[in-house]
C-alpha cells in the first residue's frame, strides 16, 4: 500500500502567497513520483544503489575480489566447507555412471557391445586415463569441477589429444587472459571471444614459462574448451560465485567466534584482583603472574620492585592491610554464538538452496516429516546440477570419446561411422539417496509400482542403480537358492510392510505436531 505524500515545505510556503505555482509545482513533483515503494530516492533508501548496468558490467570490477575472497573462505571456513561437501556428497557422490543403450536391428537391446562399451568407459574413467596429469578419476574430476563451479564462478576443461589418448585438461578461470580486447571482428571479454549473438567463438588461455610466469596467450577454438561458468542473466559472459550474497555473512560469523574463543580462553585465564585502599589494583591469575605495577610509597622509598604474586591451586594466600580479593566475572560472548552460527548457516546455505539440516548436519530438531520435507527440497537442489554436470560436460565429451575409442581400436564397431548416433545413445545414472525410513518409502514405491505411478526403472535411478542389473542379480540370487534347496524368505503377498514401534512413535509425533 502506497502512503500518500505531504506537500513539499517548499509548496507549502508558496501555497498562501502563490497558489497556483505551489500546486503545479507539487503536480510536478506527483507526475514523476514512483508508485513503488522500491523505487523510494529518499533517505531511508540512501544506501541502495540505484545503478543498473548489464550482467557482465556489474560483476567484471569485483569478479576477481569476491573469487579471491570465496577461495579464502574455502581455505578456512568451516561454514563454506560444510554447504561445499554437502553439494560434493549429493550431487557426484561415488560417480555418475554410464548406461549404453545401443539397439540391435530387432529394436531390443544389445547387451553385448553395450557391455563392451561400458567396459572401455569405466577402464578410462580411471586416474591416468582420462585427465592429462593422472591425477583424477572422471567422478572426481567431476566433483572438482562443482566445487570450482561454486566457489570460482566456474572452469574450464581443454580437450586434448596426448600419446594417443583423449583426455581433458583443468583450468582455471584465472588462466583466461584478460588483457586481450578484440581479435579480427569480434569482441574479447575477459578472455572469451563472441560473436554478434555473445556467443563464444574462442577463448585466450595463458601460457606460462618454466617459472610460472605468463608470458603469452594462445588462443583455443570453443569446441575444444567445456566450459562451466555459473551464470544468472543473459548479458553474462563470465561467471560469478554464487556464494557472492553470504560470503561477508560467512567472514563476519568466523570472527565472531574467534572473538569468542579469545574472550572465553582469556576469562579462563583471569581469576581474581586485589584490591587496596591506595595504589591500584594487582591481577592474580590462576595461570600466570599478577602485578602491581605501581608499588606503595613505603615500597617505593625502600627501592623494592613491583611484588610478583602467584595464585596456585589449593594454596592460602594471606593479604596485606588494606587489600582485599574481589572475583572477576565479565560475561562472555558464548550464549549469542550459537544461534548467531545457526542463524548463518540457514542464511548461507538457503542463498545456494540448501536446508539447514543438510549444511550443518543437525538433526536434533527433526522428525520423520520434517526430515523428509528437506530431503525433499534438497533433492530439488541436487538434480539440476547432476543435469547440468551430465548435459554441459558429460555429454559434451562422450561422443568424441566413443569416436576415440572406435579410431584407437579399443572398441571394435565396424560400420560405426556410416551411421554414429545409434552407437551414441546413452543415459547417464546419478549416485543415489539412501532412504530415511526403508519401511515407509518401501510401501510406497510397491503402491506407486501397483498403481503404475512408478517404474522400476525410475525406483533403482532414485537409488543410483541400474534396473537390469537388479533384475539379472536378482536372477542368479534366486536360481542358485533353489539349486541349493534353500527358501528365499521372501514374502509373495501384497500387503504392506509392519511399521516398527519406534516409527509408529514418529508418526504420533508428526500427528501431535500438526
Amino acid at each position: 500500500m502506497v502512503k500518500r505524500r505531504k506537500m513539499s515545505l517548499i509548496n507549502r510556503m508558496l501555497l498562501p502567497i502563490a497558489p497556483k505555482t505551489a500546486c503545479r509545482r507539487e503536480a510536478w513533483v506527483q507526475y514523476f513520483r514512483s508508485f513503488y515503494s522500491a523505487a523510494d530516492t529518499g533517505p531511508r533508501s540512501g544506501g541502495w544503489t540505484r545503478s543498473n548496468p548489464n550482467g557482465e558490467q556489474a560483476n567484471q570490477g569485483s569478479r576477481d575480489l569476491i573469487r579471491g575472497r570465496a577461495r579464502d573462505l574455502e581455505r578456512n571456513s568451516d561454514i563454506l566447507n560444510a554447504e561445499i561437501l554437502a553439494l560434493e556428497r549429493n550431487v557426484v557422490g561415488s560417480g555418475l555412471v554410464l548406461q549404453a543403450k545401443v539397439q540391435n536391428a530387432a529394436g531390443e537391446d544389445n547387451e553385448e557391445l553395450n557391455s563392451r562399451i561400458e567396459a572401455c568407459w569405466r577402464e578410462w574413467c580411471r586416474p591416468g586415463n582420462c585427465e592429462i596429469t593422472g591425477r583424477f578419476s572422471l567422478s572426481e574430476l567431476a566433483a572438482l569441477c562443482l566445487r570450482r563451479r561454486y566457489t570460482d564462478g566456474g572452469i574450464l576443461a581443454l580437450k586434448v589429444l596426448a600419446g594417443g589418448r583423449y583426455q581433458l585438461q583443468l583450468l582455471e578461470v584465472d588462466d583466461l587472459d584478460t588483457s586481450v580486447p578484440v581479435f579480427g571482428n569480434h569482441r574479447v571479454v575477459g578472455g572469451v571471444e563472441i560473436d554478434e549473438y555473445r556467443r563464444p567463438v574462442a577463448y585466450f588461455i595463458k601460457v606460462y614459462d618454466m617459472w610460472g610466469v605468463s608470458v603469452r596467450s594462445q588462443r583455443v577454438s570453443a569446441d575444444r574448451v567445456v566450459y562451466l561458468p555459473y551464470l544468472t542473466r543473459p548479458s553474462q559472459i563470465r561467471e560469478i560465485t554464487p556464494f557472492a550474497p553470504s560470503l561477508g555473512r560467512i567472514d563476519d560469523t568466523n570472527e565472531l567466534i574467534d572473538a569468542s574463543i579469545e574472550k572465553e580462553r582469556v576469562l579462563s585465564h583471569l581469576s581474581v584482583v586485589v584490591e587496596k585502599e591506595t595504589g591500584t589494583m594487582g591481577a592474580l591469575t590462576g595461570l600466570g603472574r599478577g602485578y602491581d605495577p605501581q608499588p606503595s610509597e613505603p615500597e617505593r622509598a625502600a627501592g623494592q620492585e613491583p611484588r610478583t604474586e602467584i595464585l596456585e591451586q589449593g594454596t592460602i594466600n594471606y593479604l596485606k592491610p588494606g587489600e582485599k580479593i574481589s572475583t572477576i566475572a565479565p560475561a562472555g560472548t558464548s550464549s549469542t554464538v550459537d544461534p548467531m552460527v545457526k542463524a548463518t548457516q540457514r542464511l548461507a546455505g538457503s542463498s545456494v538452496g540448501l536446508s539447514y539440516e543438510a549444511v550443518s548436519r543437525d538433526m536434533s530438531k527433526s522428525n520423520y516429516s520434517s526430515a523428509r520435507q528437506g530431503l525433499l527440497e534438497d533433492q530439488k537442489t541436487y538434480k539440476p546440477q547432476q543435469k547440468y554436470l551430465i548435459e554441459h560436460l558429460l555429454d559434451v565429451i562422450y561422443p568424441e570419446w566413443l569416436d576415440w575409442a572406435v579410431l584407437s581400436g579399443k572398441l571394435t564397431i565396424p560400420d560405426y561411422f556410416r551411421n554414429p548416433e545409434p552407437y551414441r545413445k546413452h543415459v547417464w545414472i546419478p549416485s543415489g539417496w539412501d532412504w530415511i525410513d526403508p519401511v515407509k518409502e518401501t510401501n510406497a514405491n510397491r503402491t506407486a509400482l501397483q498403481t503404475n505411478q512408478k517404474t522400476l526403472q525410475e525406483i533403482c535411478a532414485e537409488k543410483g542403480k541400474d534396473w537390469r542389473d537388479v533384475l539379472r542379480q536378482r536372477k542368479r540370487e534366486l536360481d542358485l537358492m533353489r539349486k541349493l534347496g534353500l527358501d528365499s524368505g521372501l514374502d509373495s503377498s501384497e500387503e504392506a510392510l509392519p511399521v516398527a514401534e519406534n516409527e509408529k512413535d514418529d508418526e504420533e509425533e508428526d500427528n501431535s505436531d500438526e
